[in-house]
């Protein structure tokens, strides 16, 4: 019998303790294990969200996997039970001699299946990702609809959260901390005193955050910048002034705390430039990030490049480490040309799964419902019981007291009917934009060329990592998805003859996988050569 390891998973643990889908999954892999002639050795079971790499039986596995010298293979109910985003889909593909059954979906995933099949597990991969950032998008609507009512989202030190009399999670006065947050303006302003000195003496005082201990220093710097101490609020970077909570110190004040921060502040820029690239590049020399500088020639043009910050042991690089930022741009560019043809058969195969997940609702969105229309069953049982009390009861404390219990399961109910909503309105989206990954990798490059310095950056993160570069190379790691569809791209130029890429070649790379695609390194001489040896070695 050929031996395999079962994993299962939920999203949570109340969804583990309220028995969903877990017990079903088991029973459903041994049944296929059985029929399939197939040793199940372990199982591996979590209740966790797989939104973020990093699961705890998720890794055990993969270690477990990592250590047997024979065949390895994963018995798993469908792709989004294994992974929802991209580190994993890489770490399971790093595996080598592995296959993997999703069995509900009917598919295995191996070394050896067709480039088509993987490259519809990386869609779906991402078609999860996906939906779960369209409802954290539904949720941010929700939230930014509570701060342009004025309220702020997030208590600062002073403030906590509460009832304001109109709002239950209102951000309200701390008594227990907001005078603290008062003398800590008073001693920064009138005493001269640092962030540092700030703190011991609110500490010595009784100062405590909510676990008992001393605050950060950080904590107490970013006070004198936060404009909520005078009635107003941030909310991804715009000012909303005259919010609902209470202010705790005056403008006056205020205005004193800014004028001192920016006289200590010496350091102001004096070219407002947004650069796509910083941070975004580390040195291929001794790892450290990459910084940009405006360069203006006695012409008058002006040249952006980039370099290492020199920062590490290897005080050398920084000199031999510039790159144009047009050069960085260009390679970017030529790596998103190669996206842009996918061959017809691998769009109509496409179009056939797309078809399938429009017909089929997520298993995040109908167990969350199941959920919320049960508890909102039992809130409208509980009302009609209350009702029916109250019509036997005559008294004014009874009344009362059900009064107070009926706005709160009426507002519970108003919640969890939003809730619901949210997630109708991230299934629509989903379905919606099903198909964005194909229309992005058709119109990649030209989305790239007309894209903002934020948006380029965004582009290069959604396709890769691992950025590390020098004066002469450029070297990126592709997630699979995007390096699959590169190489489907040349099995297709090459007349569907397949070919193994060069090893020693470097520009792109399959992450996590070593090998790569030559697109800056080389002259013609060297990669006919190479090809031309692949091809004989067929």
């Amino acid at each position: 019998m050929r031996k395999a390891v079962l994993y299962a998973r939920v999203s949570s643990k109340r969804q583990e303790e309220e028995g969903f889908s877990i017990p079903a999954q088991i029973s459903f892999l041994h049944e296929y294990a059985q029929k399939n002639d197939i040793e199940i050795v372990k199982e591996f079971v979590e209740a966790k969200t797989a939104k973020k790499a990093g699961r705890d039986e998720f890794n055990k596995m993969v270690e477990y996997l990592k250590e047997q010298e024979g065949e390895r293979i994963i018995l798993v109910e469908k792709v989004d039970r294994l992974y929802r985003n991209l580190l994993d889909y890489g770490t399971v593909d790093s595996i080598e001699r592995l296959e993997v059954h999703f069995v509900k979906d009917n598919e295995i995933l191996s070394e050896t299946s067709r480039s088509s099949i993987k490259f519809m597990i990386g869609i779906r991969v991402l078609m999860a990702k996906q939906y779960i950032e369209n409802l954290a998008e539904e949720s941010a609507k929700g939230l930014q609809e509570r701060v342009e009512q004025g309220y702020a989202l997030y208590p600062s030190m002073g403030y906590k959260y509460g009832d304001d009399g109109t709002n239950k999670h209102a951000i309200i006065k701390d008594p227990e901390r907001a005078n603290f947050a008062i003398r800590a303006f008073n001693l920064f302003v009138y005493d001269n005193l640092s962030a540092s000195s700030i703190n011991n003496i609110l500490y010595e005082e009784g100062l405590r955050n909510p676990d008992g201990n001393k605050y950060a220093v950080s904590t107490i710097q970013r006070m004198f910048r936060n404009p909520m101490y005078v009635g107003d609020y941030i909310y991804q970077g715009k000012l909303y002034p005259n919010g609902k909570h209470e202010p705790l110190i005056s403008r006056e004040l205020f205005q004193l705390a800014q004028q001192k921060l920016n006289n200590a502040n010496d350091t102001t820029r004096q070219h407002d430039i947004e650069f796509p690239y910083i941070g975004l590049f580390k040195c291929g020399v001794c790892g450290c990030s990459y910084t940009a500088e405006r360069k203006v020639k006695p012409s008058g043009k002006e040249y952006i490049y980039y370099h290492c910050t020199g920062k590490g042991k290897i005080k050398t690089c920084k000199k031999a480490s510039y790159i144009s930022e047009t050069k960085i741009d260009k390679f970017v560019m030529e790596i998103l040309k190669q996206l842009e043809v996918i061959p017809q058969p691998i769009i109509d195969e496409l179009k056939v799964h797309l078809k399938e997940l429009h017909e089929q609702k997520h298993d995040y969105s109908s167990t969350s419902k199941d959920s919320i229309y049960k508890r909102i069953k039992e809130i409208d049982n509980m009302i009609t019981n209350g009702y029916k009390r109250m019509l036997r009861i005559d008294s004014d404390i009874e009344n009362e007291l059900w009064n107070e219990t009926y706005k709160e399961l009426r507002a519970e109910k108003d919640e969890l009917l939003n809730k619901l909503s949210l997630i109708d309105k991230a299934d629509d989206e989903y379905y919606r934009q099903s198909d964005l990954i194909l229309k992005f990798c058709k119109n990649a490059s030209k989305i790239f060329s007309n894209s903002s310095a934020s948006d380029k950056r965004t582009i290069c993160e959604i396709i890769g990592s691992n950025f590390t570069a020098n004066a002469q190379n450029i070297d990126i790691s592709l997630y699979p998805l995007f390096y699959d569809v590169i190489q489907m791209n040349m099995l297709n130029r090459s007349e569907n003859t397949r070919f193994e890429l060069a090893e020693t070649q470097a520009g792109i790379k399959k992450e996590p996988t070593k090998e790569a695609l030559n697109l800056n390194g080389g002259n013609d001489e060297a990669r006919t050569r190479d090809l031309m040896r692949d091809r004989h070695a067929l």
